[in-house]
């Protein structure tokens, strides 16, 4: 038997036994749906369902690799071309993706490989082969704790700190749920999102993102003939409040041996903050603040140290998701076929216990299979790896998680 026919059978089996745990998406009329299969190279979309049970049952009889649903409403959705399709509004989207921050770890476990003179390195890939020059280089993308903590992080961050506070989201609104695969996804259901057009959303994610933020707008600024410097307070709303939290984390985490590549000046005005670093974290938590509280540090690097709060303090989101009103999105339950962990649906106060590694894994059993260049993983409680060209015993989801990697092969019999 070969991969794809196993795991296209494996897959149709879970919708097959799932089948009243599948949860379809509101309005599901109006949406439109696209596949992916284990046996063909390209999404099949522009497809509708009446009901429910229509749904499921297509699921359950063609076993998708990967099933998604439009966050747009349509008239027609089944429609092969958008301006047919009679758009209504559409959900807005947040995908945090572990591809889009910065991890070390990338340098650890991604791996590419060079499909011309067969050059092979761990990291992040190349644009160029370094031995050959070409550019023709596969990539074999990995997930580990730390990926996936640094995306739960920055889902509670948009959700608790942006979407809520900012933007007066409920939270009955707001769906969570892992992606399956490198991160999260933020649903948000709501008739004050619904008809917003895309350069309503980009102006969104600049929001979130902090692109244009001008510290002197929100009270960074000298005043009178001493040039006193004051600036937002703690309590203050939106982006005020939000630099002035992230200047005193920024200053409570800030170590000497963290400076060491600053230039001269910058680097002895940090240590200044560094040997005062209580008394100016007391001084800004005060209502109001008292910026400034250190004679020789000016409002030039006030904006410095503003500038690198800021970097702290926005959200890291998939920007073309956001803004693209047309966008299909993973349905929550189903499975991912990059990696057959489960799309798991959660509550915000789910998301921070929530274990990837462990709570979407839904296959049971034991299998064996030949691996080729296989990274340190984890399933459950149990780390395997490094493999390299071995025959391995694993458990299933272990098993099913690395034929779905293409990094292990079904036995011959």
């Amino acid at each position: 038997m070969s991969t794809a026919d196993f795991l296209t059978n494996l897959f149709g089996k879970y919708y097959e036994d799932n089948f009243d745990r599948i949860i379809s998406p509101s309005n599901l009329r109006k949406r439109e749906f696209g596949f992916m299969f284990f046996k063909y190279g390209s999404i099949i979309r522009h497809l509708s369902f009446d009901d429910e049970n229509q749904l499921k049952t297509f699921l359950a009889r063609e076993a998708p690799s990967d099933v998604f649903y439009s966050a747009a409403y349509y008239i027609q959705p089944a429609m092969p071309k958008m301006p047919m399709k009679g758009w209504e509004g559409c959900d807005l989207i947040f995908d945090i993706d572990a591809d889009h921050i910065e991890t070390s770890c990338k340098n650890e476990h991604d791996r590419w490989k060079c499909q011309v003179c067969g050059k092979a390195d761990k990291g992040i890939k190349p644009d160029k082969c370094p031995i050959c020059g070409e550019s023709k280089i596969e990539e074999l993308k990995w997930l580990c704790d730390t990926c996936l903590d640094y995306a739960k992080l920055e889902t509670i961050k948009i959700v608790e700190d942006f979407l809520i506070p900012d933007f007066g989201i409920s939270k009955s609104e707001i769906g969570i749920c892992f992606s399956g695969h490198r991160g999260y996804h933020i649903h948000v259901e709501s008739e004050v999102v619904k008809k917003l057009n895309s350069q309503a959303r980009r102006e969104i994610i600049d929001y979130i993102k902090g692109g244009g933020i001008d510290p002197e707008l929100h009270g960074l600024q000298e005043i009178g003939r001493k040039k006193l410097i004051t600036g937002p307070d703690t309590n203050d709303k939106g982006w005020g409040g939000r630099i002035t939290r992230n200047v005193i984390k920024f200053i409570s985490k800030l170590q000497e041996n963290e400076i060491l590549m600053e230039d001269k000046s910058t680097r002895k005005k940090l240590l200044t903050l560094i040997k005062e670093k209580q008394n100016i974290i007391n001084s800004l938590s005060r209502h109001p603040p008292l910026w400034d509280v250190m004679r020789n540090i000016d409002i030039n690097f006030w904006f410095l140290i503003v500038e690198r709060a800021i970097n702290m303090a926005k959200g890291e989101i998939d920007e073309p998701v956001t803004a693209d009103i047309h966008r299909l999105i993973r349905l929550p339950t189903s499975i991912n076929g990059k990696t057959g962990f489960q799309v798991k649906p959660l509550k915000l106060n789910e998301i921070a216990s929530f274990d990837p590694f462990s709570d979407s894994q839904i296959f049971e059993g034991q299998m064996t299979v030949h691996t080729s260049d296989v990274p340190t993983f984890r399933i459950g409680e149990e780390t395997f790896g490094p493999f390299k060209d071995e025959k391995v015993e694993l458990p299933l989801s272990a098993a099913v998680f690395l034929l779905c990697k293409g990094v292990a092969q079904i036995l011959k019999t």
